[in-house]
């Protein structure tokens, strides 16, 4: 294994459950409690803090947690998603869960990679997607596919539906859109973000790696790696929200949406793009690697291409690039 893919280790999300409740713990009794030395305590609450994490250490009264935290846990996802046969793997720190997932060739099995942080994780167009420690849901399913990688054509369109039929789960009803082809937009910030893969295989099948990213409990970007505008989970609803049970839920909605898509294709989702099209009637610039193009959204075809009304009107169909919307 890469030495930067580490596990998460069972003694540091018990020391953060014990943390959790907000009050100061002694080293002495959490070691008790964990059956660890001190020194193996002290040491926990350092990796958490050259994680990020932010903790008041007081003379004879012990460490705190300064914010909430609470780490991802397999047993609590698995027991509040419907299907039991998927191969879970969770890192502490791992390069990308993507290019982790990618080591499985032709694998036949559904697998999803989830990590506290990743070290290089990446969005589209190989941009640094920003991963800070236990904040936020980097989560990549493995999925094989009995289909020829000509007819994956709109997969990331459908998978960003998944996204957003989840974030509506948890109450979001308004201003949830999704940005052609991947991008979810809360009130014109991004949200979530996806990046997906296709590693093809002979006699017409394909498995698709689906790295999917969501800003959840993060509140702030103290170094600045962000370079657009952005929000969180936890800033539209006002409060922390358990990672576990979004996690559950995503991955629900991920592989029944998965399963129809195999089944139907793009067909039956077109609708529900509809309702979710952020850059419809828009205005946009679509750059690609050999031309930047502006013109009006009209929709996407049955490919999940979109379709721009260029100004001197003439149609194009635009299988991928990047957008953005051309200001007034």
């Amino acid at each position: 294994m890469n030495k930067k893919n580490n596990k998460l280790n069972a003694n540091l999300v018990r020391l953060v459950h014990i943390l959790s409740d907000g009050e100061y713990h002694d080293g002495t009794s959490m070691g008790e409690q964990l059956k660890m030395t001190r020194s193996a305590v002290w040491k926990a609450i350092k990796k958490l803090e050259n994680f990020g994490v932010k903790i008041e250490s007081a003379k004879g009264r012990g460490y705190a947690l300064l914010e909430p935290l609470a780490l991802l846990d397999i047993n609590k996802i698995k027991k509040n998603i419907s299907r039991a046969k998927i191969e879970f793997m969770l890192f502490e720190s791992v390069d990308s869960t993507n290019e982790y997932l990618k080591t499985f060739k032709k694998s036949r099995s559904i697998k999803i990679c989830l990590a506290e942080r990743q070290v290089h994780g990446k969005g589209r167009m190989n941009r640094e997607w920003f991963s800070p420690f236990g904040k936020n849901i980097y989560l990549s399913c493995l999925y094989p596919f009995q289909k020829d990688i000509s007819e994956l054509s709109g997969l990331s369109l459908v998978m960003s539906l998944a996204v957003i039929k989840t974030l509506k789960n948890l109450g979001i009803k308004d201003h949830l859109f999704v940005k052609w082809p991947n991008d979810i937009i809360y009130e014109h910030k991004k949200l979530s973000g996806s990046l997906i893969e296709i590693q093809a295989e002979t006699h017409g099948a394909c498995q698709a790696v689906i790295g999917i990213g969501i800003n959840v409990n993060m509140q702030d970007d103290e170094d600045g790696r962000i370079s657009q505008s952005w929000t969180s989970l936890r800033k539209i609803i006002g409060a922390y929200v358990d990672r576990n049970d979004l996690c559950a839920k995503l991955i629900d909605n991920l592989l029944d949406y998965l399963r129809r898509f195999g089944n139907e294709g793009l067909l039956p989702f077109l609708e529900e793009w509809r309702h979710a099209d952020y850059l419809r009637d828009r205005m946009i610039l679509v750059r690609n690697v050999n031309e930047s193009i502006e013109g009006k959204v009209t929709g996407i075809n049955e490919q999940g291409h979109l379709l721009l009304q260029m100004k001197n009107g003439v149609a194009r169909a635009f299988s991928s690039g990047d957008t953005s919307v051309v200001k007034k």
